[in-house]
């Protein structure tokens, strides 16, 4: 096939197998356009660094590029686009990795603004305190121009995305799958919502599950579309872990915020802040170390209707985004049980009050 255009290429390129993205990378680097390399010859190939008899073999004899030019016409047939890495719009934070996925599908747009990114990871199975601290912190950075960027996982990555999309924000979902294979499907929702206020991306092919071995190069993206990693809650074998450490490597500024020492689920952000990590409290924290990343930002006030009863509205400025157990709240109001009771369920039925297990609650 003649004349296939420099993304058929990559893909063709990407689809041989035994070329990963640095070898990838090492042929592109050599051409002054990808148009040249169906062009090249064994001689040629062999000349650069990384490809051995073998892989020049397969590339002057097999890249398919009918293929390549199948999956663009797939992908626009789907309403899907892609980005390669020699593409002017393909992210500069991510481009500059060692290892920058060749291609990406993806759903939605990503925007020149996504250049000021902050990853939110943590764990699966997180806490009701995880989940509400990811999506108080994610739409705080939402109001204030800043994407966030997550792995569009259950727990601490669902929660992440949906505080962005709520706050008006705009944010990224790396996926461990292919572009077409929506995972976990119970996300399904998720995936419309952020493709409309962001984007999906995936640098796998059509049709691709989401196999283990897939996620930690899933997360080098997450890490790598984004200035800082903020790790919510991890437990000692959680792959935020890895995504933190991806974040050192690629020089990225890694925050975590403290949990509860009994907990397993806090076990490796402790850990992180043990041994370097720097503690994160609030959204200023951030802002301290990446003063460039905040846009015009101000604090979203707590809109408290005008017609609460004296004790609703004590209540309820003492809640925040916290879960405060029932017996602290009645102490720090000065109520009984009963009459503090009354007032979270009448809070809570007009969605102003959230209640936890064990008898906590939080502002919503």
């Amino acid at each position: 096939m003649s004349g296939a255009d420099s993304t058929a290429i990559i893909l063709a390129l990407a689809a041989l197998g035994k070329l990963g993205p640095v070898k990838i990378k090492g042929i592109l680097s050599q051409a002054d356009d990808p148009t040249e390399i169906p062009g090249w010859s064994y001689e040629r190939l062999r000349q650069i660094p990384g490809i051995d008899k073998e892989l020049a073999f397969r590339i002057s004899r097999n890249l398919d590029l009918e293929y390549g030019q199948k999956l663009l016409e797939w992908a626009d047939k789907n309403d899907f686009s892609i980005l390669t890495v020699v593409d002017g719009d393909y992210p500069e934070s991510l481009r500059s990795i060692y290892d920058p996925p060749p291609f990406l599908f993806v759903s939605g747009k990503i925007l020149p603004e996504d250049s000021q990114a902050v990853a939110i990871v943590g764990s699966r199975s997180a806490s009701d305190y995880g989940r509400s601290t990811a999506t108080k912190l994610a739409g705080e950075l939402g109001r204030a121009g800043v994407t966030v960027v997550s792995g569009m996982a259950i727990g601490i990555d669902t929660a992440a995305h949906r505080g962005a999309l709520t706050a008006g924000g705009r944010t990224i979902a790396v996926l461990g799958s292919g572009i077409d294979m929506i995972y976990p499907r119970e996300n399904k929702k998720l995936f419309s919502s952020i493709s409309e206020n962001g984007a999906v991306v995936s640098e796998f092919f059509p049709a691709t599950g989401p196999h283990p071995g897939n996620f930690p190069r899933r997360n080098r993206v997450i890490s790598g579309l984004s200035q800082a990693v903020v790790v919510v809650e991890a437990g000692q074998k959680s792959g935020a872990l890895l995504t933190a450490d991806l974040a050192l490597t690629q020089e990225k500024h890694l925050f975590a915020i403290p949990g509860n020492l009994s907990s397993r689920t806090s076990i490796g952000a402790n850990d992180l802040i043990r041994t370097g990590a720097t503690l994160l409290s609030s959204v200023e924290d951030i802002y301290s170390v990446l003063p460039g990343i905040k846009h015009d930002y101000n604090e979203e006030p707590k809109k408290v209707p005008d017609d609460l009863s004296e004790g609703e509205m004590l209540v309820i400025k003492h809640l925040s985004g916290t879960p405060v157990q029932l017996d602290l709240l009645t102490r720090t109001c000065g109520l009984s049980v009963c009459d503090a009771a009354a007032y979270l369920l009448s809070l809570e039925l007009r969605g102003l009050v959230k209640q936890l297990s064990g008898k906590r609650f939080i502002a919503t």
